[in-house]
Protein backbone atom coordinates (compact mmCIF):
# COMPACT_ATOMS: atom_id res chain seq x y z
CA UNK A 1 0.00 0.00 0.00
CA UNK A 2 2.84 2.39 0.83
CA UNK A 3 4.47 1.77 -2.56
CA UNK A 4 1.17 2.44 -4.32
CA UNK A 5 0.86 5.80 -2.58
CA UNK A 6 4.42 7.05 -3.07
CA UNK A 7 5.00 6.11 -6.71
CA UNK A 8 2.42 8.54 -8.17
CA UNK A 9 3.75 11.47 -6.09
CA UNK A 10 7.35 10.65 -7.05
CA UNK A 11 6.36 10.41 -10.71
CA UNK A 12 4.59 13.75 -10.48
CA UNK A 13 7.61 15.39 -8.87
CA UNK A 14 9.87 13.96 -11.55
CA UNK A 15 7.58 15.21 -14.31
CA UNK A 16 7.52 18.70 -12.77
CA UNK A 17 11.32 18.67 -12.60
CA UNK A 18 11.61 18.17 -16.35
CA UNK A 19 8.64 20.33 -17.41
CA UNK A 20 10.68 23.57 -17.57
CA UNK A 21 13.25 21.83 -19.79
CA UNK A 22 10.46 20.62 -22.07
CA UNK A 23 9.11 24.15 -22.35
CA UNK A 24 12.56 25.63 -23.03
CA UNK A 25 13.17 23.00 -25.71
CA UNK A 26 9.81 23.83 -27.27
CA UNK A 27 10.70 27.52 -27.52
CA UNK A 28 14.17 26.74 -28.91
CA UNK A 29 12.71 24.39 -31.51
CA UNK A 30 10.14 27.02 -32.38
CA UNK A 31 12.81 29.61 -33.10
CA UNK A 32 14.75 27.27 -35.38
CA UNK A 33 11.62 25.89 -37.04
CA UNK A 34 10.17 29.32 -37.79
CA UNK A 35 13.43 30.78 -39.04
CA UNK A 36 14.13 27.96 -41.51
CA UNK A 37 12.04 28.42 -44.68
CA UNK A 38 11.81 24.64 -45.15
CA UNK A 39 10.04 24.12 -41.80
CA UNK A 40 8.27 27.46 -41.28
CA UNK A 41 4.86 26.32 -42.47
CA UNK A 42 4.93 23.23 -40.25
CA UNK A 43 5.89 25.24 -37.16
CA UNK A 44 3.20 27.80 -37.88
CA UNK A 45 0.69 24.94 -37.80
CA UNK A 46 2.18 23.85 -34.47
CA UNK A 47 1.75 27.30 -32.88
CA UNK A 48 -1.62 26.50 -31.21
CA UNK A 49 -0.20 23.31 -29.67
CA UNK A 50 2.81 25.24 -28.38
CA UNK A 51 0.55 27.82 -26.74
CA UNK A 52 -1.55 25.08 -25.13
CA UNK A 53 1.61 23.36 -23.87
CA UNK A 54 2.87 26.66 -22.46
CA UNK A 55 -0.40 27.37 -20.64
CA UNK A 56 -0.69 23.80 -19.33
CA UNK A 57 2.80 23.78 -17.82
CA UNK A 58 2.47 27.31 -16.45
CA UNK A 59 -0.80 26.68 -14.63
CA UNK A 60 0.38 23.28 -13.44
CA UNK A 61 2.86 25.22 -11.30
CA UNK A 62 0.28 27.67 -9.95
CA UNK A 63 -0.12 27.51 -6.18
CA UNK A 64 -3.52 28.12 -4.69
CA UNK A 65 -6.39 27.31 -7.03
CA UNK A 66 -9.57 28.96 -5.79
CA UNK A 67 -12.89 30.29 -7.03
CA UNK A 68 -11.42 33.78 -7.15
CA UNK A 69 -8.50 32.59 -9.26
CA UNK A 70 -10.78 30.75 -11.68
CA UNK A 71 -12.93 33.91 -11.88
CA UNK A 72 -9.84 35.95 -12.72
CA UNK A 73 -8.83 33.47 -15.43
CA UNK A 74 -12.29 33.64 -17.00
CA UNK A 75 -12.34 37.44 -16.88
CA UNK A 76 -8.81 37.76 -18.33
CA UNK A 77 -9.63 35.31 -21.11
CA UNK A 78 -12.96 36.98 -21.88
CA UNK A 79 -11.70 40.56 -21.75
CA UNK A 80 -8.59 39.75 -23.77
CA UNK A 81 -10.60 37.95 -26.43
CA UNK A 82 -13.40 40.51 -26.43
CA UNK A 83 -11.12 43.50 -26.86
CA UNK A 84 -9.41 41.75 -29.78
CA UNK A 85 -12.76 41.06 -31.47
CA UNK A 86 -13.72 44.70 -31.04
CA UNK A 87 -10.27 45.77 -32.22
CA UNK A 88 -10.33 43.69 -35.39
CA UNK A 89 -13.85 44.73 -36.37
CA UNK A 90 -13.61 48.45 -35.61
CA UNK A 91 -9.95 49.36 -36.02
CA UNK A 92 -10.53 51.87 -33.21
CA UNK A 93 -8.73 50.17 -30.32
CA UNK A 94 -5.36 48.87 -31.47
CA UNK A 95 -5.47 50.18 -35.04
CA UNK A 96 -6.38 48.37 -38.23
CA UNK A 97 -5.15 44.77 -38.29
CA UNK A 98 -6.27 41.22 -38.98
CA UNK A 99 -5.22 37.80 -37.72
CA UNK A 100 -3.46 35.24 -39.88
CA UNK A 101 -3.84 31.50 -39.58
CA UNK A 102 -0.99 30.59 -37.22
CA UNK A 103 -3.10 30.70 -34.05
CA UNK A 104 -5.69 28.30 -35.39
CA UNK A 105 -9.48 28.25 -35.09
CA UNK A 106 -11.20 31.64 -35.23
CA UNK A 107 -14.50 32.98 -33.96
CA UNK A 108 -15.49 36.45 -35.15
CA UNK A 109 -12.22 36.57 -37.11
CA UNK A 110 -10.10 36.26 -33.95
CA UNK A 111 -8.36 33.00 -32.95
CA UNK A 112 -9.93 31.60 -29.80
CA UNK A 113 -6.47 31.00 -28.37
CA UNK A 114 -5.78 34.73 -28.31
CA UNK A 115 -7.90 34.89 -25.16
CA UNK A 116 -5.64 32.26 -23.61
CA UNK A 117 -2.58 34.19 -24.73
CA UNK A 118 -3.85 37.31 -22.96
CA UNK A 119 -4.44 35.28 -19.80
CA UNK A 120 -0.96 33.73 -19.89
CA UNK A 121 0.82 37.03 -20.50
CA UNK A 122 -1.10 39.00 -17.88
CA UNK A 123 -0.66 36.20 -15.35
CA UNK A 124 3.11 35.84 -15.73
CA UNK A 125 3.64 39.62 -15.55
CA UNK A 126 1.41 39.78 -12.49
CA UNK A 127 3.25 36.99 -10.69
CA UNK A 128 6.67 38.49 -11.51
CA UNK A 129 5.73 41.85 -9.96
CA UNK A 130 3.70 40.44 -7.07
CA UNK A 131 6.61 40.48 -4.55
CA UNK A 132 7.08 44.26 -4.99
CA UNK A 133 6.10 46.10 -1.81
CA UNK A 134 4.12 48.71 -3.70
CA UNK A 135 0.40 49.53 -3.96
CA UNK A 136 -1.66 47.48 -6.40
CA UNK A 137 -1.94 50.36 -8.89
CA UNK A 138 1.86 50.73 -9.03
CA UNK A 139 2.57 47.01 -9.43
CA UNK A 140 -0.06 46.84 -12.16
CA UNK A 141 1.75 49.63 -14.02
CA UNK A 142 5.15 47.92 -13.83
CA UNK A 143 3.69 44.56 -14.87
CA UNK A 144 1.86 46.16 -17.81
CA UNK A 145 5.14 47.79 -18.85
CA UNK A 146 6.75 44.33 -18.92
CA UNK A 147 4.09 43.25 -21.40
CA UNK A 148 4.66 46.32 -23.56
CA UNK A 149 8.31 45.27 -23.71
CA UNK A 150 7.24 41.91 -25.13
CA UNK A 151 4.78 43.49 -27.54
CA UNK A 152 7.45 45.81 -28.93
CA UNK A 153 9.38 42.68 -29.93
CA UNK A 154 6.34 40.78 -31.24
CA UNK A 155 4.90 43.39 -33.56
CA UNK A 156 7.70 43.69 -36.17
CA UNK A 157 7.72 39.92 -36.85
CA UNK A 158 3.99 39.21 -36.57
CA UNK A 159 3.26 39.33 -40.29
CA UNK A 160 6.32 37.31 -41.25
CA UNK A 161 5.05 34.30 -39.32
CA UNK A 162 1.34 34.67 -40.12
CA UNK A 163 0.43 35.78 -36.58
CA UNK A 164 -1.34 39.05 -37.45
CA UNK A 165 -1.04 41.77 -40.09
CA UNK A 166 -1.17 45.55 -39.79
CA UNK A 167 -2.80 47.75 -42.41
CA UNK A 168 -0.07 49.20 -44.65
CA UNK A 169 2.50 47.32 -42.51
CA UNK A 170 2.49 50.20 -40.02
CA UNK A 171 2.29 49.58 -36.28
CA UNK A 172 0.29 52.46 -34.76
CA UNK A 173 1.19 53.98 -31.43
CA UNK A 174 -2.36 53.40 -30.24
CA UNK A 175 -1.65 49.66 -30.28
CA UNK A 176 0.80 50.03 -27.41
CA UNK A 177 -1.48 52.43 -25.55
CA UNK A 178 -4.42 50.02 -25.83
CA UNK A 179 -2.23 47.06 -24.89
CA UNK A 180 -1.04 48.88 -21.77
CA UNK A 181 -4.54 50.02 -20.77
CA UNK A 182 -6.12 46.57 -21.20
CA UNK A 183 -3.27 44.79 -19.42
CA UNK A 184 -3.27 47.39 -16.63
CA UNK A 185 -6.95 46.88 -15.83
CA UNK A 186 -6.58 43.09 -15.77
CA UNK A 187 -3.47 43.32 -13.62
CA UNK A 188 -5.18 45.68 -11.21
CA UNK A 189 -7.91 43.06 -10.81
CA UNK A 190 -5.22 40.42 -10.33
CA UNK A 191 -3.75 42.36 -7.41
CA UNK A 192 -7.04 43.41 -5.83
CA UNK A 193 -8.58 39.94 -5.72
CA UNK A 194 -7.59 37.68 -2.79
CA UNK A 195 -5.38 35.33 -4.82
CA UNK A 196 -2.24 33.27 -4.41
CA UNK A 197 0.37 34.82 -6.72
CA UNK A 198 3.17 32.28 -6.61
CA UNK A 199 4.45 30.39 -9.63
CA UNK A 200 8.11 29.58 -10.14
CA UNK A 201 7.56 29.18 -13.88
CA UNK A 202 6.42 32.78 -14.43
CA UNK A 203 9.82 34.48 -14.65
CA UNK A 204 11.50 31.69 -16.68
CA UNK A 205 8.57 31.75 -19.10
CA UNK A 206 8.79 35.53 -19.51
CA UNK A 207 12.52 35.19 -20.25
CA UNK A 208 11.84 32.37 -22.74
CA UNK A 209 9.31 34.52 -24.57
CA UNK A 210 11.68 37.48 -24.52
CA UNK A 211 14.50 35.41 -26.02
CA UNK A 212 12.09 33.82 -28.51
CA UNK A 213 10.98 37.12 -30.01
CA UNK A 214 14.44 38.71 -29.81
CA UNK A 215 15.79 35.75 -31.80
CA UNK A 216 13.04 36.04 -34.42
CA UNK A 217 13.58 39.78 -34.67
CA UNK A 218 17.36 39.50 -35.05
CA UNK A 219 17.48 36.68 -37.57
CA UNK A 220 14.39 37.25 -39.72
Amino acid sequence: MLMQRTIPSESLASAKRYAPLLLAASYAAGVVGLLLPQSRQLFQLLTPFHLLLTASILFWFHKGWSRQFILFCLVAFGVGYGVEVAGVHTGKIFGEYRYGGAFGFKIFEVPLLIGLNWLVLVYIAGVICAPLKWPAWARAGIAAALLIGLDVLMEPVSGTFDFWYWANDKIPLQNFVAWFATAYLLLLLFYLLPLQRQNRMALPLYIMQLLFFVSLLLFT
